[in-house]
């Protein structure tokens, strides 16, 4: 059918989470919905809940479950969706966090008969008071799409976003395997080959933040590695006029804005601190354009004045 939405939800280790993840996915008002739950191979009793749930859901026979030989990680899982999906509209789902009963409903509603490549809506936030997003601005509608992006209008993420299947195919849109934060450069991709995106005023995803999950426990070299990974794609991107780029001025400070954030991870780096201030080295030097943003400003001082100056706020307000 036309109007199927496949829902691509990857599996792992989320044996606490899982059920209520899933009754928010099965419970919705629309009806032509597909499952793929791609198990990553969970080490605790995720298969178990989730085995048990759709023996008794009403919605079964649209399950499929797709299994891994081994763990791949979230990109690779999500990709393997894509391959399995049979809808004409994609939707993507963490399996840690809950959709509202009318999710699905409202995004195709504002998707369907337009020319809009994707949709984008508004997000509840639960689980963390150091987090912060804010509501889709009325302004949204009237500027272009890059424009919107660039100046952080809506969030980057993959899920909550209903996406016509033939647009991620015509445009070869997957994600980047063994990168963390790989939802950075999956909406980055996205917004290069989109035109435009239909707006959801309501929140339709609750985004759950547990404690240890990856926002939340000490930051790894590799999540270090991911960001500056990224960042030298944009970098490499605006060095080549690409036309994300080129003709829009607010790129630079969306560049400088992921690139304080990366600095502000390394506050609480579990390495040593001697790569704490190789890695601040590199990305004070990843400069692009005039330095005329705070960002740029406060990247420009020395690393132990940065550490002095803005660590102690950072501590604080992470303990808020």
């Amino acid at each position: 059918m036309y109007n199927l939405v496949s829902i691509i939800i990857p599996l792992y280790n989320v044996e606490q989470y899982v059920e209520v993840s899933l009754n928010s996915a099965f419970n919705q008002s629309f009806a032509n919905i597909e499952y793929i739950l791609v198990d990553d191979c969970s080490t605790d009793q995720t298969m178990e809940v989730v085995t048990r749930l759709i023996a008794g859901c009403s919605r079964r026979n649209s399950v499929k479950i797709v299994q891994h030989e081994k763990n791949k990680g979230l990109s690779a899982a999500r990709n393997t969706g894509m391959k399995y999906a049979n809808g004409n509209f994609i939707f993507f789902m963490d399996s840690d966090d809950e959709i509202v009963p009318d999710c699905i409903e409202k995004h195709y509603a504002a998707l369907k008969g337009t020319d809009s490549d994707f949709t984008i809506a508004n997000i509840c936030l639960k689980g963390a008071k150091t987090i912060h997003i804010k509501p889709i601005p009325d302004e949204v509608k009237s500027i272009p799409l890059k424009t919107s992006y660039l100046k952080r209008m809506w969030s980057i993420s993959a899920w909550n976003k209903l996406y016509k299947r033939h647009f991620l195919e015509e445009n070869e849109l997957t994600f980047q395997e063994g990168l963390l934060h790989e939802d950075i450069l999956w909406s980055y991709k996205v917004v290069s080959k989109a035109t435009k995106a239909a707006l959801v005023t309501e929140a339709t995803y609750i985004y759950k933040i547990h404690q240890g999950s990856i926002t939340t426990s000490r930051n790894s070299k590799r999540k270090i590695d991911s960001l500056l990974y990224i960042l030298n794609i944009l970098m490499r991107d605006w060095n080549s006029g690409n036309t994300i780029v080129s003709r829009e001025p607010d790129f630079v400070g969306f560049f400088d804005f992921l690139r304080f954030n990366t600095v502000l991870l390394l506050l609480n780096y579990s390495g040593t601190r001697k790569e704490q201030r190789r890695y601040y080295q590199q990305l004070s030097n990843m400069c692009i354009g005039k330095r005329s943003s705070l960002y740029s400003f406060l990247l420009s001082m020395p690393f132990l004045m940065f550490l002095m100056s803005i660590g102690p706020i950072y501590y604080v307000y992470k303990r808020l």
